[in-house]
């Protein structure tokens, strides 16, 4: 019972009355648009459905929504969709056809919209789409929302001169007959639009519709002209006929209804269901900022979905929730579904008691609202739209505009997704798909080697080139990708590489046509003695690669390894086997890649160190331990492996004979920050600290050796990890470091 408490009664009924006062002049204004025309001698009816829409669905969405505040009503931008949709029937009718079934043809095409939306809407809640919704183009919506405010100040006029106004009757606007029915709503219209632009109040718009009406009543009173003349002259909204205002649709009436017209407009219907969709998820994204808390879409459709299918058995329009009432009410500190429910009540209250006060509605007022809407959405998207959208989207919402009033919303809207797709695709083709592009001067694997292979990998550094990929590459992306690989291939200053590298870690996939770019560049392996290298491929890209590319016929041109690391210590091995000019021979290699501490420190410090022949698994140190002094490899080969949080084991480093290990632990004394795995039997010397202190005190000159050679080691990797970073830095297209 805490809705009940002063505290928050009191502000919900505040916010309530405050959303109803403002709001039922509009839904007046949108059930004049929809029975305009041939249909203006119903309008009445027309209203009863409308506040008949707004009592259920707000009465629904406030007891049901996830939001606690959330008003929902009959939104504006569904009502021009419906009253484009009603001229069309109204048109399409049999001239046997009576204005009667006329309107219950446009009732039923009202239930039946109402209907569709709320079983589509609770469709996509059920299947938790709530979310994907949202992935429609901006533009698009907004060259939606652009048409939708021409349509309203299309209907503005109509309401307000009583006829359609088209291109031809333009001019027609400018006589003084109609320029008096037309003039003081355009003045209604450009105060709220200047006025609310400036500064938001919610009691704004209901003080200037009261002024306003107020303001006719003493120029009716000025002039000398009686209420009965205004009502015969048009200038009133009444006179409603007596009775409820509600006429729904019964079992009898179902016969007049001409449902072949009905389906004649598919068209709208499909298009109101796609931006109700939009227009909910966006007032309700939107609120969830306004609030600053988490809203459940997915309840919020099917929220609404409830209350379409109530209010369309009483032949209402579609409504969704929105987002100014919701906010203001949470701005007036009314968060209860209270709000929701007395809105729902005052509607009701009108329904039933208000006819003979709507009759003395002014149609100027009326059309300047509906103007002042239309206008809203057109400032917005016509003039706001030019300094927040990129130049390409904005001409895309002026071309959906256009496309819409001269072909078609169906039309307007297909093609306005098609541009905007294209112009997607052009946008991301321009973002590289190689997120870094290395060589094997400045990037090296984690495999520790002596100094005369890591003289020869970087002698050797442009034989290998490696480009890090990003994003899913397809027809915009995978040509420039060719283009990259061939320049590198045919640049005059470099030599050509013999190992290109591509990483797949953050492809999130590829089109046909990529399939095809890497088939052009086997083709460009082949013809330039090169090899492709592929690592970290997902499975279903592998998969796609496997037909054209990875293909075992042409095993030569290409190989795969399970990450970069790994790729680039393949490519490493097969580039020093590989003798040339300044390499003595392998076996010289072979030679040197062996433990032999009297080259460094001029004696063997074996004799300070124990031996350990260690089997293949053994673990020589463990992450965690505690320093335990130097291990130089003597023969085999041991990985260094470190221990995440989550369990994942990575490869740090993987060393072979006349790698030292532990030097880190040892000078800084911490606890080892990977384990030390053999992975094949090895034979391994130790130096413990205590061994250390005694060379240094009978052997200094050795020691100082010593200490210098692990320094240049450490030199080496610093070095090392200082090329790869410059390189990171200066950007996939960068050439620079590889012309050292």
């Amino acid at each position: 019972m805490k809705e009940l408490h002063p505290r928050r009664l009191l502000p919900s009924l505040s916010a309530g009355l405050v959303v109803a006062m403002i709001d039922i002049p509009l839904e007046i204004s949108i059930a004049a648009l929809i029975f305009s025309g041939d249909l203006s001698s119903h309008v009445s009816a027309g209203i009863g459905l409308l506040l008949f829409g707004g009592l259920v669905i707000s009465l629904v969405v406030a007891l049901t929504s996830s939001f606690p505040g959330m008003v929902a009503l009959p939104q504006e931008a569904p009502g021009a969709i419906l009253a484009l949709a009603a001229t069309a029937i109204a048109a399409g009718m049999p001239a046997s056809a009576t204005s009667l079934d006329t309107f219950l043809t446009v009732v039923a095409a009202l239930a039946v919209t109402s209907i569709l939306t709320g079983t589509f809407f609770l469709a996509l809640g059920r299947c938790k789409l709530g979310a994907v919704i949202r992935y429609i183009p901006y533009p698009v919506v907004g060259g939606f929302l652009a048409s939708t405010g021409w349509l309203l100040v299309h209907g503005a006029f109509a309401v307000m001169t009583g006829q359609s106004v088209g291109w031809s009757q333009l001019p027609s606007l400018l006589q003084p007959s109609l320029l008096a029915r037309w003039l003081p709503g355009l003045i209604l219209a450009a105060l709220l639009l200047l006025i609310l632009r400036r500064r938001s109040h919610s009691l704004i718009l209901p003080t200037l519709v009261l002024a306003a009406t107020g303001l006719f009543y003493v120029l009716l009173w000025a002039t000398g002209t009686s209420i009965a003349e205004a009502t015969a002259q048009g200038w009133l909204l009444g006179p409603l006929p007596q009775g409820a205002l509600w006429r729904p649709l019964t079992p009898p009436n179902l016969a007049q209804v001409h449902w072949q017209v009905i389906l004649r407009q598919a068209g709208s219907v499909g298009t109101l269901l796609f931006i109700s969709v939009i227009g909910l998820l966006l007032n309700t994204s939107g609120l969830e900022l306004a609030a600053r808390r988490d809203i459940d879409f997915d309840r919020e459709l099917q929220s609404a979905g409830l209350a379409n299918l109530a209010a369309g058995l009483g032949g209402s329009p579609p409504g969704f929730q929105t987002l100014t009432y919701s906010a203001a009410g949470h701005r007036m500190a009314a968060d209860s579904r209270l709000v929701g429910v007395f809105t729902g009540v005052l509607y009701g209250a009108v329904l039933l008691f208000g006819a003979p006060l709507l009759s003395y509605f002014p149609k100027p007022v009326l059309g300047g609202l509906l103007l002042f809407l239309g206008l809203g959405f057109l400032v917005e998207w016509l003039h706001d739209a030019w300094f927040k959208l990129s130049k390409p989207e904005y001409a895309l919402v002026l071309l959906i505009l256009i496309t819409m009033n001269v072909a078609g919303l169906v039309a307007g809207l297909g093609l306005g997704i098609v541009l905007a797709v294209a112009l997607f695709a052009v946008s991301y083709s321009r973002i590289g798909v190689v997120k870094h592009t290395l060589s094997g001067a400045n990037y090296r694997s984690n495999v520790d080697r002596p100094r005369q292979d890591l003289q020869t990998l970087r002698r050797r550094g442009h034989w290998l080139y490696i480009l890090e990929l990003q994003g899913f590459i397809f027809f915009g992306t995978a040509n420039r990708l060719v283009e990259q690989v061939h320049q590198r291939a045919n640049d005059p200053d470099l030599p050509t590489p013999r190992y290109v590298v591509f990483d797949f870690r953050q492809v999130s996939g590829l089109d046909a046509s990529a399939v095809l770019s890497f088939r052009r560049m086997k083709q460009l392996a082949e013809a330039k003695n090169m090899q492709l290298v592929f690592t970290h491929l997902p499975a279903k890209v592998r998969l796609q690669l496997a037909n054209e590319v990875l293909t075992d016929a042409d095993r030569s041109l290409w190989h795969a390894e399970a990450d970069l690391d790994h790729g680039v210590e393949w490519c490493e091995e097969q580039i020093l086997h590989v003798p040339d000019r300044e390499d003595t021979a392998i076996a010289e290699r072979a030679r040197v890649a062996t433990f032999q501490p009297e080259s460094i420190t001029g004696i063997d410090l074996r004799n300070y160190m124990e031996r350990m022949d260690l089997a293949e698994g053994h673990y020589l140190i463990r992450q965690g331990d505690a320093p335990r002094g130097l291990f130089f490899v003597e023969t085999g080969q041991v990985t260094a492996l470190r221990e995440g949080r989550d369990g994942q084991v990575i490869r740090l480093r993987k060393m072979g004979p006349g790698t030292v290990i532990g030097e880190m632990g040892l000078y800084l004394d911490s606890e080892a920050s990977a384990s030390i795995l053999t992975n094949e039997p090895s034979t391994v010397y130790h130096l413990s600290k205590a061994d250390l202190r005694r060379i240094e005190e009978t052997a200094p000159s050795a020691a100082a050796a010593l200490h210098r050679y692990i320094a240049e080691i450490l030199s080496e990797r610093v070095s090392t990890a200082n090329d790869t970073i410059q390189a990171l830095l200066a950007g996939p297209e960068a050439t620079s470091s590889l012309r050292r």
